[in-house]
């Protein structure tokens, strides 16, 4: 009797398999996990991701509920709609339960337990044995272009590509088993994607989903009965996947609907355009090595020197699921598998190539085809992305490689002879060719890399890159170059030996635990590099500066902290925003048109530091520089950055003596960079020939501030406009004692509202109706799936779960 089996015959794998998994994933993390007081560096996550996921729990935990205005980047935006990062993602809830630092590190913990559990399940959803899905799970487990991006802190794209087997899987129950409740799954899976709020990652996911349904539709779709019209047989699947996909939509109409809505009120950098841009971050050709040398071309900054300017992942794939995805493809070729089966390996193997063929972006025509084609291309960089699918699909097919060795295995129990993977059976006295052809310029770069790394670096320096390339070969990385090969040539040999004495029954099965602990070893190796913790405390710690802010900056005061060349680098965009310091300046893929008008484009740090009116507009009151300035005196300094106050007596609200109104945006933003004294004289931006609200006198002070509310006490002695220095949204409302105004756009980017003579009460509401709108579609869409989910769950067959 299997090991893994009890009286009854039932089967345990699937519970020793997730046993393991969740022992390797506490091990692997240990340094964090056992360490309370830790956090997981993540380049990217600190300090640009933190920052807005705290300003949205802060907002929570507030009793505001999701914020929809994010005041401390770039002045001003909408937030939801930036896409701030997996807000409505499921293990967000984490966020609420633990310190923020503690919370981001266990997602990607669970994301890694659950890249396992979920490749174990796409084995298990293509009908293979429990044993095969094991090594479909181990395969993705710690898989190295997945786990690496650990270093950058990228958790969106991590926890998309962690849901890729799940979706894959669900899709294929679903066409296998004529069921709506597995399409149904499905669309929650997309939507959970969408929520991780990395779009390119989703779309090339939804790429290689759809690539799937339509092979399956083409090559795998059951022949219809006898008389019966074979377009019948395509519409259930294409109505349901189309459903699920729709479902999908809706499901993640929070974050969809006000994404897709503020498109017409942002813009992008000019360099972020065309087919170069699109093709950019490609995988360079050299680096296919990467899929099983990871160090001939290096990784981390010092021992990386290759193409790109900086290499924060590695593309590596394990030496063991690589052997094993090839005697996969090798059996696509022979009679070791069904025919089913040897259609979904010859998809695997050709969407798998597809897919490294589009990473490589220029280099190959299909990258081009695909932004020829396909919508949304052009605005996605990145090519290299697509090897998410691509990883996937080597992990199952490294399932299929085992599960063509336990065949023949029955198949000689059985009295048969084994096959060899060609078709032909030959008792095993030739290799396969695919063996061969796929495997043998692996192993003899392998060879070279034990046996002369050096030479073999040198000869990839000099045969694949231009005379004088900048970039040398590390003694680092020549070093590890020999471990890849050792344990490239060990992997190889184990998974091949393995496979070939368990199916000549040399070997008992139990050998593939084994190869599955030297192949998640070797996965470990690699992945471990970019695995790093810090102290929390040193990493986030308020400094003098950032408590001397809290002190002095009073709501409304904005901060700018440029990037300017020093001794110390100075903040990081968005890291003020971490602790509630509202800056001038940020880092976002989209700025508000208004707002890049007046600072004079994506990029305003030059913008703000040319023209001090700007500064005067945009309420800034504190400079922080990486070095002390020779023309002023420091409030207060920190690790090399100091802090000064700049004077000014524009206030935060303020009425103008004259009003100029023009009707052309191009002409107000001249006019407002003209204006010396915005105290003087404001910009109204308006109608052609329409009427300029009348100038007034009064004083306004600041009685509440709140992201997405703001309260001003207003004394009017004259009515006329007043200027506030808050960007300026169309759906920022103004309301006087409850009467809503008109709200103006002055000076370019800011708000204006004509106010009655008086006392009054000015409150500003960020009112969102796609989000509002979403909210109640999302959860309909959810109740709706739900309920069929559990109607067919009723109404499935006795015994179709077997």
């Amino acid at each position: 009797m299997d090991s893994s089996k009890r009286a009854g015959g039932r089967d345990y794998t699937v519970w020793w398999f997730l046993g393991g998994a969740a022992l390797v994933t506490l091990f692997f993390y240990r340094d964090f996990v056992f360490h309370p007081e830790r956090l997981l560096y993540g380049s990217d996550m600190l300090f640009e991701g933190i920052s807005l996921r705290r300003f949205y729990v802060d907002e929570i935990l507030a009793g505001r509920g999701v914020p929809l205005w994010v005041p401390h980047v770039y002045g001003g935006m909408p937030f939801v709609a930036i896409l701030p990062g997996p807000i409505f993602y499921p293990s967000t809830i984490l966020y609420f339960l633990l310190p923020l630092h503690r919370a981001i590190g266990w997602t990607f913990v669970l994301h890694t337990f659950l890249s396992g559990a979920f490749g174990y399940f796409l084995g298990r959803s293509f009908r293979l044995r429990p044993a095969s899905a094991a090594v479909c799970g181990a395969s993705f487990l710690l898989a190295g272009y997945v786990t690496s991006h650990l270093f950058g802190g990228q958790d969106g794209r991590m926890f998309t590509m962690t849901l890729i087997p799940l979706a894959l899987g669900l899709l294929n129950r679903g066409l296998e088993r004529n069921e709506f409740r597995w399409f149904a799954g499905l669309a929650f899976v997309i939507a959970t994607q969408t929520f991780s709020a990395h779009v390119q990652m989703m779309y090339f996911s939804s790429l290689a989903l759809a690539a799937f349904f339509v092979y399956h539709l083409a090559f795998r779709l059951p022949r219809p009965a006898s008389g019966e019209a074979r377009w019948k047989a395509y519409v259930r699947p294409v109505a349901w996947f189309t459903l699920a996909n729709v479902a999908a939509v809706l499901i993640a109409a929070p974050q969809f609907f006000p994404t897709l809505t503020v498109l017409e009120h942002v813009t992008r950098a000019a360099g972020e355009r065309g087919y170069e841009f699109a093709a950019s971050w490609a995988l360079p050709p050299q680096e296919l090595t990467a899929f099983f040398l990871p160090d001939l071309i290096g990784s981390l900054p010092g021992s990386y020197w290759g193409q790109n300017p900086i290499k924060l992942h590695t593309e590596y794939l394990g030496a063991v699921p690589l052997a094993f995805a090839i005697l996969g493809i090798s059996a696509g070729f022979g009679r070791a598998l069904d025919r089913d089966h040897r259609r979904v390996v010859w998809f695997l193997a050709g969407a798998g190539l597809l897919g490294v063929l589009f990473a490589l972006g220029a280099a190959t025509p299909v990258h081009r085809i695909a932004y020829a084609l396909l919508p949304m291309m052009s605005s996605l960089r990145a090519p290299s992305m697509m090897l998410g699918p691509v990883t996937v699909f080597v992990a199952l097919l490294a399932a299929y490689g085992w599960e063509a060795a336990l065949n023949r295995r029955a198949a000689a129990g059985a009295g048969e002879t084994p096959d060899d993977g060609t078709g032909t059976n030959t008792g095993g006295r030739r290799p396969p060719w695919p063996v061969l052809l796929l495997g043998g310029p692996i192993l003899v770069l392998g060879a070279a890399a034990v046996l002369n790394p050096r030479g073999l670096a040198n000869f990839a320096l000099l045969s694949w890159y231009p005379e004088g390339w900048p970039r040398q070969p590390s003694v680092v990385a020549i070093d590890a170059l020999r471990l890849n090969g050792l344990f490239l040539l060990a992997g190889f040999g184990l998974a091949w030996g393995a496979a070939r004495g368990v199916a000549r029954h040399r070997f008992g099965a139990w050998t593939l635990a084994v190869v599955l602990a030297f192949g998640i070893m070797d996965l470990w190796r690699v992945d471990a590099r970019y695995l790093r913790v810090q102290d929390a405390d040193a990493a986030l710690a308020a400094d003098p500066v950032i408590e001397t802010l809290h002190e002095n900056a009073g709501p409304g005061a904005r901060v700018w902290a440029p990037s300017l060349a020093g001794p110390t680098p100075n903040y990081r965009p968005n890291e003020l925003a971490y602790y509630g310091v509202t800056s001038a300046s940020g880092l976002q893929k989209f700025l508000l048109r208004p707002y890049a008008r007046l600072v004079g484009g994506i990029t305003p740090d030059e913008g703000l530091l040319r023209n001090p009116v700007v500064r005067e507009l945009l309420h800034v009151r504190y400079l922080i520089t990486p070095g002390a300035q020779e023309s002023a005196e420091s409030i207060a300094d920190a690790g090399g950055r100091h802090l000064y106050e700049f004077p000014s007596e524009l206030p935060y609200a303020y009425f103008p003596a004259a009003i100029e109104m023009v009707g052309d945006t191009a002409a107000a933003v001249a006019r407002t960079l003209e204006v010396s004294d915005p105290a003087g004289l404001t910009i109204v931006e308006g109608r052609e020939g329409g009427e300029a609200p009348a100038a007034g006198q009064g004083s306004a002070s600041l009685v509440r501030y709140e992201p997405d509310r703001v309260v001003l006490e207003v004394v009017a002695d004259r009515a006329g406009l007043l200027a506030v220095s808050e960007i300026h949204h169309e759906r920022w409302k103004a309301f006087f004692d409850g009467e809503e105004a008109v709200v103006w756009r002055v000076n370019t980017a800011f708000r204006g509202v004509e106010v009655p003579s008086g006392r009054h009460e000015l409150v500003f509401e960020y009112r969102s109706p796609p989000f509002s709108l979403g909210v109640w579609v999302s959860l309909l869409t959810i109740l709706g799936l739900t309920t069929s989910i559990l109607i067919s769950w009723r109404r499935r067959p006795r015994g179709s779960e077997a």
